[in-house]
């Protein structure tokens, strides 16, 4: 039967490692694994990971299923009991010993991590990219690029052309192998198109500060991206789902809503990758990759933050979905454990979803070895023409 367990993976959605959590305490490392409100804010911050924790909340940090998995996990590669405080012990003896940088190698290893497809805003060399250990390609944002210049352009033309510049230098000259955009946050996945006239006519109220006008500012240059996408042939990442305390309507992160826009024939060859396999939707997400041939999903959230349900989660994202066009990632940022838990509970979804396909005669048992590799690897291989 399919057995993945050495099987190499790509981190296909990831952000970078921060070297301040070299040491944790137990309940500052179950915390690092919260997707949300950090409980009651402290006046003048805004970051809700900084904000006080009540003893009341400081207990539900302890038992989410991803903590306990992950204590389950690290118990069992560390030799060590399975108890919060015995496994941060551990890790923290460990980062002692070998450094933040050769902890982190620890764990990519013994999970096959070999490629970390990485969303930051750093600048290229900076030394915090090189903490993740293996090969590393990076995703240009493009939020941050265009609010850059949007005080510098005199008119939406000047700043498209700003804007898709930066994007051509970041692709062909500075080895970025993708975008990744935010739509659904900022503008919400079903917002109406946006031309390039009346981009034209509402920049002066973009470039006055109006939350309105921006957001159609967005839409046009996130439908023009998509096209210059298919000219410099790279994919664009689409944030979908929700993957914490959204800060706007959640019901606007459904990846169906993006229908109307995608029949578009002209978009028809740009690739887009559904960040987050648009969580809780995923059999939406899948059902998008099958429905449209340019169509991708990404796994991140499901993997590892899923964990108590992570077979019946990747079940419903392989429904429809053609398992050519399906990858995993953590979106995982700052420790590496989230990064090394995608590809354990990946491995683990995988090994028991195509065991049972091979036991109930619905895949040969040499198409469920293919399909496993496909989704650990050779998809965003493929996607991104990565070499080994």
């Amino acid at each position: 039967m399919p057995d993945f367990t050495k099987c190499p993976a790509i981190d296909h959605h990831c952000h970078v490692l921060d070297p301040k959590k070299k040491t944790v305490e137990p309940i500052g490392f179950a915390k690092d694994f919260l997707h949300g409100w950090a409980d009651i804010p402290i006046p003048g911050i805004t970051k809700g990971k900084l904000w006080n924790a009540t003893e009341d909340f400081r207990l539900h940090f302890t038992h989410t299923g991803l903590v306990l998995t992950a204590i389950c996990q690290l118990a069992k590669l560390f030799d060590c009991e399975p108890t919060l405080e015995a496994v941060t012990a551990e890790r923290n003896r460990r980062t002692a010993e070998v450094g933040f940088a050769g902890y982190a190698k620890l764990l990519y290893d013994d999970a096959d991590i070999v490629c970390s497809v990485i969303d930051s805003d750093l600048p290229i060399g900076d030394p915090i990219i090189d903490l993740t250990p293996g090969q590393k390609v990076r995703l240009l944002q493009m939020d941050p690029l265009l609010r850059k210049i949007i005080p510098a352009s005199g008119s939406y033309a000047e700043l498209l052309r700003t804007f898709q510049a930066g994007v051509e230098k970041a692709i062909r000259q500075d080895g970025f192998v993708g975008i990744k955009s935010h739509p659904a946050e900022l503008i919400g996945l079903g917002a109406a198109p946006v031309e390039a006239d009346e981009a034209e006519r509402i920049f002066p109220a973009t470039k006055a500060g109006d939350g309105e006008a921006f957001k159609k500012l967005y839409m046009a240059v996130w439908m023009a991206t998509m096209l210059q996408a298919q000219d410099l042939q790279f994919p664009m990442h689409i944030h979908t789902g929700i993957t914490g305390n959204p800060g706007y309507p959640a019901a606007n992160t459904d990846p169906f809503l993006l229908i109307p826009l995608l029949r578009q024939h002209r978009f028809l060859k740009t690739r887009l990758v559904l960040v987050h396999a648009g969580y809780p939707w995923i059999q939406n997400a899948g059902m998008m990759a099958h429905i449209f041939p340019h169509v991708w999903v990404d796994s991140g959230v499901i993997t590892p933050w899923c964990s108590q349900r992570i077979v019946e989660c990747f079940r419903e994202m392989i429904v429809m979905a053609p398992l050519s066009k399906l990858t995993i990632g953590s979106g995982g940022r700052g420790s590496p454990e989230l990064h090394w838990l995608m590809a354990k509970t990946a491995k683990i979804a995988l090994g028991e979803i195509l065991t049972d396909s091979v036991r109930l005669g619905l895949m040969a048992e040499q198409d469920a070895e293919q399909a496993g590799r496909m989704i650990l690897y050779d998809n965003a291989a493929r996607l991104y023409g990565l070499t080994a």
